[in-house]
């Protein structure tokens, strides 16, 4: 018997920013919560929002201080992860897949220390158990703000992309402000799970793009070699914005292991 929920109203009643690929919770599916990067948001997902809720139940969510999410941005992981396990203990969405992307992955990394019964799998995208960041980007994005932003997004897709994408990219860090992306930029840069990350004990999926300039494959092939049974796929041509610039190859990666684990 299919029994449906929506998690919406408790969203809404948080001021937590989300996306979702049917308003309709599916009570016999898992979920598949998506965390975005430094001065992201939900939409970064929307591909695979939209995609990828035929097998899953799919939900993005703004980070506090970023979209839609009300409450000032951190400084820390460690708070973004404890914030991220208390609401979903409070939407009991059921065992989660969790996936993050560069900052988010780091998050989702941290979250899967501090809450592993609430999950049932992880996936990393475009991310590492260190993420440290140039010090001329933390200090441009003090005084060059603008500029900056515009830097960073050019790094962050590879090459041949779509303009219209590295712009839109752009935007959405701008809008987020010179605080929100500098505390995400601070919180990647004192990120560090290397003495921990073989303690996680929950399936995972590491993705990454081939032309990654801002988290390079290394990072992912040193989680794929310390997280005991990990699968570690590369994504040919795309860059450190791989759900976004491979939507297609990227998704299937998911799905298979979304349906592998259901199997």
């Amino acid at each position: 018997m299919q029994r449906t929920f929506n998690p919406a109203d408790k969203l809404n009643e948080l001021d937590i920013g989300f996306k979702t690929g049917s308003p309709a919770f599916d009570k016999n599916l898992p979920t598949l919560v998506m965390v975005h990067g430094a001065g992201g948001r939900s939409e970064v997902w929307h591909n695979q929002v939209t995609e990828l809720k035929q097998i899953v139940n799919t939900l993005a969510l703004d980070l506090p201080g970023h979209g839609r999410t009300r409450g000032k941005s951190m400084e820390k992981v460690e708070d973004y992860a404890q914030w991220l396990g208390r609401v979903l203990e409070g939407l009991d969405l059921g065992k989660i897949f969790l996936m993050g992307q560069s900052l988010g992955g780091a998050i989702v990394q941290n979250t899967a220390l501090l809450y592993p019964k609430l999950l049932k799998a992880i996936i990393l995208v475009g991310t590492g158990a260190r993420l440290p960041v140039n010090p001329a980007l933390l200090e441009g994005l003090s005084g060059s703000f603008e500029k900056t932003v515009d830097t960073i997004n050019s790094y962050a897709f590879a090459s041949g992309t779509d303009p219209q994408m590295v712009k839109q990219g752009a935007e959405f860090m701008k809008e987020a402000g010179p605080e929100t992306v500098r505390d995400g930029f601070l919180a990647s840069n004192r990120f560090d799970m290397q003495g921990r990350v073989a303690e996680l004990n929950l399936p995972c999926l590491i993705l990454c793009g081939e032309k990654d300039k801002m988290t390079p494959v290394s990072l992912s092939t040193s989680l794929n070699q310390d997280i005991k049974g990990s699968v570690l796929q590369v994504l040919p041509s795309a860059g450190h914005m791989l759900m976004i610039e491979s939507p297609e190859a990227f998704n299937m990666c998911v799905r298979d292991f979304i349906l592998n684990m259901q199997a």
